[in-house]
């Protein structure tokens, strides 16, 4: 009975499909490796812009915290150019204080939100296959048996 499945296996070529199918997997297996790395190095760098980005805006928010502490350095003196009995939100008075102080930060905004959606955005290109079609795989060997 085994002598008739041998024979039966060297005559279907049971082992050379084998053999075929195990290269194939193995092939396979190293493209989806190398894709996989593509994708991890294509997220981080992602990652990396966007922590680039977040930490420029902290910094330039950093920089530009210094006329509104002035502007509160200002109405907290007790100096002849403020008086007591208005109050600091009296925009006929010191409106005038108000625009160089907040400018810088609505300028910040208007600058971060696109920076920050460009470094976010594009997450779907990175899962999407390249434009260069499927990656090609040989054809499996077939080994000419006795």
């Amino acid at each position: 009975m085994e002598g008739f499945q041998s024979s039966l296996r060297d005559a279907l070529g049971i082992r050379d499909s084998l053999e075929n199918s195990a290269r194939m997997v193995e092939r396979l297996t190293s493209v989806i490796d190398v894709r996989s790395a593509a994708l991890d190095a294509a997220l981080a760098e992602r990652d990396e812009a966007r922590d680039r980005t977040i930490s420029g805006l902290v910094a330039a928010a950093t920089l530009i915290a210094l006329p509104p502490t002035l502007l509160l350095a200002f109405f907290g003196v007790n100096g002849s150019n403020v008086d007591e009995k208005r109050s600091i939100l009296d925009l006929g008075t010191y409106g005038v204080a108000y625009p160089p102080a907040w400018l810088p930060f609505v300028i910040l905004v208007v600058i971060g939100c696109p920076l920050l959606r460009r470094a976010d955005g594009g997450s779907g290109e990175l899962l999407a296959p390249p434009d260069d079609g499927p990656v090609p795989v040989p054809a499996p060997r077939t080994t000419s048996g006795s």
